[in-house]
């Protein structure tokens, strides 16, 4: 078995990997307007709740392509 730990913006680490190449997907998305990580982009600080939830579908939209 490999295990590969990925560290990066989910929705470009999501985009790079191969249809169909993941076994299992561990997340904790961010609460909105909760914490603020010093990232530029990071998931969490849209301006509006409206925003957040557009990302995070975005998010959950990417992640069935690769764990099919």
């Amino acid at each position: 078995m490999t295990v590969t730990i990925m560290i990066g913006d989910v929705r470009e680490q999501l985009r790079v990997l191969p249809a169909e190449s993941v076994h299992c997907i561990v997340t904790s998305p961010p609460y909105w307007g909760l914490r603020d990580y010093g990232v530029d982009g990071q998931i969490g600080l849209e301006v509006t709740p409206a925003e957040f939830i557009a990302v995070m579908v975005d998010v959950f939209n990417e992640a069935p392509r690769a764990a099919r």
